[in-house]
C-alpha cells in the first residue's frame, strides 16, 4: 500500500503525482540549492604566482649560499676548515709537537743573511691527528707571499715544497731575510690554500726582526793569553751585554792550561794557528750552559788526558764545531739537558767515546747534517744514549776508522749513512 503524500506547509492530502497543494499553492517538491562557480580574480592569481616565484628564488638563493666559493683568514697561527671530507685545523709551527705560531720574532745581526723555515701542517680537527694526504687531495694549489713596508728590511720567501727535515708538515716555506739598520722591524708571511671547490684558506703570520749587537775582540784588544785573562773576559762581556747579542772571541795560538766556562750568553769562539805551527788549545773542558742563539767553535783542539769531557753542552745550548780537534778525553762531545750539538770538518781522535747524546726535550734540529768529520781510534765514535724528536742524522763524507765501535745507537734514532765511509 502506497503511503499517502501530505503538503509539507499545510499537512492536507495530496494526490499522488501533485507537485502542487490544492489549498496553499505551495510547491511540495524539494528543491537543491546550486552554488555558482567562483572564479579567481586577476589580482589574486598575480598574487599567487608571485608568492611561488619568491619562493623558488629564496630555495635557489640557499642552494648557492650552501655552494657557492668561500673565503676563510686567520691570524693567529692555525685555521679550522670544514669540507667534504670532514674538519681540519691547519697549522703554521716550527715546534715539535706543532703548536700555533702567530708570530716569529728573529733577533739578528746586521747585513747577515738569514733563513727560517716556517711549515704547515694539517690536522683533523676533531681528533687532532694529522690528515695531510686526505687535504691535499682536495687543495688546487698552495702559495706564500711576503710583504713589508719597511725599507730596512729586505725580506723574500720560497714557493712552498713538502721537505724531508719536516716530515710531518704538508709543506714548508723558507723566509729569507736581511736587516740593514738597528731597531725593530716587522714583515707579515701570507699563506694561501686555495681548494678545489673554488674556497680559500689564508694564514698570516708576523714576522719581527730585532737588531742585536756584535762584540768582537781579538788578543789586541784585550789581554787573553792565559785561561784566566779569557775567563775574566767571558765573564765581563757577558755580565754587561743583552741576552741576544753575539759575542766573537778570536783566540791567540797558546795553549790554555785549563778549562772555560761560558754562561747564557752567545759567545763564539774562534782559534788560530802561529808562525811556528801551534795552534789555540785547550787542556781543560769547555762547559756551557745556554737557552739562545748558536754558538760556534772554529779551528780549536781540546786536547784531554784521558779523562773528563772536552766540551760539554749544557740547558738549550746549540753549539757547532767547525775545522776542530778533539783529543784524548773520556768524553769528547757531549750534549745532555736538552742541547744540541754539531760537527763539520772536526777529527774525533782517541777519545773513549768521541760524540755523545743524552738529550732529553731536544728543541727543533735545524742542523743534523755531520759532514766531512773523522772518528779515528775511538772507543765508541758515535753513541746516542738518548735523543728525542724526528731528525735524521746523517754522516755525508764523514770517515769512520779504527774505532772499537762505530756507533752505538741505543735509542734507535733514525740515521743516514749513505754517503758515511767505513773502514
Amino acid at each position: 500500500m502506497e503511503e499517502k503524500k501530505t503538503c509539507p506547509h499545510c499537512g492536507v492530502p495530496l494526490p499522488a503525482k501533485a507537485s502542487f497543494c490544492p489549498r496553499c499553492a505551495q510547491s511540495v517538491n524539494r528543491r537543491r540549492e546550486v552554488s555558482p562557480p567562483r572564479h579567481m580574480t586577476r589580482r589574486a592569481l598575480y598574487s599567487a604566482l608571485l608568492i611561488l616565484f619568491a619562493v623558488v628564488l629564496a630555495l635557489a638563493a640557499a642552494a648557492w649560499v650552501v655552494t657557492r666559493p668561500q673565503s676563510f683568514s686567520s691570524d693567529t697561527g692555525e685555521l679550522l676548515y670544514t669540507g667534504r671530507g670532514g674538519t681540519y685545523r691547519l697549522c703554521l709551527s716550527r715546534k715539535d709537537p706543532p703548536v700555533p705560531t702567530p708570530e716569529n720574532h728573529y733577533h739578528t745581526v746586521l747585513d747577515e743573511a738569514y733563513r727560517d723555515p716556517v711549515p704547515l701542517y694539517i690536522f683533523d680537527g676533531d681528533s687532532g691527528e694529522l690528515r695531510t694526504d686526505e687535504f691535499l687531495q682536495s687543495v688546487a694549489s698552495i702559495t706564500t707571499r711576503v710583504s713589508t713596508s719597511d725599507q730596512n728590511v729586505s725580506v723574500t720567501c720560497t714557493e712552498p715544497q713538502p721537505s724531508e727535515n719536516y716530515p710531518n708538515a704538508a709543506v714548508v716555506t723558507f723566509v729569507d731575510f736581511i736587516v740593514v739598520a738597528p731597531g725593530e722591524h716587522e714583515s707579515e708571511l701570507l699563506y694561501t690554500v686555495t681548494m678545489k671547490n673554488g674556497d680559500t684558506l689564508c694564514l698570516t703570520q708576523r714576522e719581527r726582526y730585532s737588531s742585536v749587537t756584535v762584540y768582537q775582540y781579538t788578543a789586541q784588544d784585550e789581554p787573553m793569553e792565559t785561561v784566566e785573562e779569557l775567563q775574566a773576559l767571558v765573564d765581563r762581556v757577558t755580565a754587561s751585554s743583552d741576552e741576544y747579542d753575539q759575542i766573537y772571541l778570536y783566540l791567540p795560538a797558546v795553549t790554555y792550561e785549563g778549562g772555560l766556562t761560558i754562561g747564557d750568553r752567545c759567545v763564539n769562539l774562534y782559534g788560530s794557528i802561529g808562525s811556528d805551527g801551534r795552534r789555540t788549545t785547550f787542556t781543560g773542558p769547555v762547559r756551557i750552559s745556554s737557552s739562545k742563539g748558536v754558538r760556534e767553535f772554529r779551528d780549536i783542539h781540546f786536547l784531554g788526558g784521558g779523562q773528563g769531557t772536552g766540551v760539554q753542552a749544557l740547558g738549550k745550548t746549540r753549539l757547532h764545531l767547525t775545522g776542530c780537534r778533539v783529543e784524548g778525553w773520556e768524553t769528547g762531545f757531549s750534549a745532555e739537558d736538552s742541547a744540541w750539538i754539531n760537527a763539520d770538518e772536526t777529527a774525533f781522535v782517541k777519545n773513549a767515546v768521541g760524540m755523545y747524546f743524552h738529550a732529553q726535550d731536544t728543541p727543533l734540529v735545524s742542523d743534523d747534517f755531520y759532514s766531512d768529520n773523522t772518528f779515528q781510534e775511538n772507543g765508541t765514535a758515535v753513541l746516542l744514549q738518548q735523543v728525542s724528536g724526528d731528525a735524521i742524522l746523517s754522516f755525508p763524507g764523514t770517515r769512520f776508522t779504527g774505532n772499537g765501535t762505530d756507533i752505538d745507537n741505543r735509542c734507535g734514532m733514525e740515521l743516514d749513512l749513505s754517503e758515511a765511509v767505513f773502514e
